[in-house]
């Protein structure tokens, strides 16, 4: 019984501590190689799902276009208003059937991108007031519609401006095409401005309609529109013609969210991803393939 004691005693002893470290050894080294793999598996999905949140931003468009005369929402800084105001006949529609308005203080005033997509696919956004519009930007599942998985910070942007005026700040993970939705200046070669009427656009499938990106210059609160200075921009030229200088510009591009990779959907609504150099930014059209 004595011996039979001893022995079980020895067999519960359990490992040595040589044999312990062997062990945290190989686990150390099993992590090691699944970790990289199970952090791009992660990327790969939110990848898959950022995608899926543009498609879903161009079928709000599709949406907006067909119940709104075929033009996209209003968006960007607004020139050229008719009476210098930006209000329904300040973007020559008197009847406020091209766009969704806001009461702002007695004022009708656009609705920032995101309300007007949110609104098109039946999501309701209180549009009697500004602070209840600006509270309803602020919900959840409204933010929600406009966030990429792969973007650690969520950020507050702009994408409503006129004389004197800016609209309530909005949260997106995207930019939205100035050149495709603002009301632009008027030019001796142009009738009119092209201001989000789908029909005028000669090749939906170049212009961008929205992309992976950030507030101007990387700062809360500032712009998520990328605007134009000539009729033929990609966003490669945006990076280098803009006014504000390569580096402010280069500041509404997220380059490191997906590994200098930007995904993009396009007017015509295919999504598709690009990497962050001279030919991927110039394949996407900012107002090239509109005129």
């Amino acid at each position: 019984m004595r011996h039979r004691s001893s022995k079980c005693t020895r067999q519960a002893a359990g490992f040595s501590l040589v044999e312990l470290l062997v062990v945290i050894g190989i686990i150390a080294v099993l992590i090691s190689i699944l970790l990289p793999a199970l952090t791009a598996a992660r990327e790969h999905a939110n990848q898959v799902k950022c995608l899926a949140t543009l498609r879903g931003i161009s079928d709000a468009a599709n949406l907006h276009v067909n119940e709104h005369q075929g033009y996209l929402p209003a968006a960007g800084h607004h020139w050229d208003l008719v009476g210098g105001n930006l209000d329904p006949k300040g973007l020559s529609d008197e009847q406020a059937r091209r766009y969704d308005y806001f009461n702002d203080g007695g004022v009708l005033r656009p609705v920032p991108i995101t309300a007007a997509f949110a609104m098109a696919t039946g999501v309701k956004i209180r549009t009697d007031t500004r602070a209840h519009l600006s509270e309803d930007l602020n919900r959840p599942d409204i933010r929600e519609r406009f966030r990429c998985a792969s973007q650690t910070v969520p950020m507050l942007g702009l994408s409503q401006i006129g004389p004197g005026w800016i609209a309530p700040k909005e949260y997106s993970s995207y930019v939205f095409n100035e050149a495709l939705m603002g009301r632009r200046e008027f030019k001796p070669d142009r009738s009119d401005p092209i201001q989000g009427l789908v029909v005028k656009v000669k090749r939906p499938y170049q212009v961008f309609l929205a992309a992976d990106g950030l507030p101007r210059e990387r700062k809360e609160g500032e712009v998520i529109v990328i605007p134009n200075a000539t009729d033929h921009e990609t966003l490669c030229t945006f990076v280098e013609l803009t006014v504000w200088g390569p580096e402010a510009a280069r500041g509404h591009l997220d380059y490191r969210r997906h590994g200098y990779r930007m995904n993009v959907v396009f007017l015509d609504g295919h999504a598709a991803t690009y990497y962050m150099n001279d030919d991927g930014l110039r394949s996407i059209g900012v107002s090239e393939g509109i005129y």
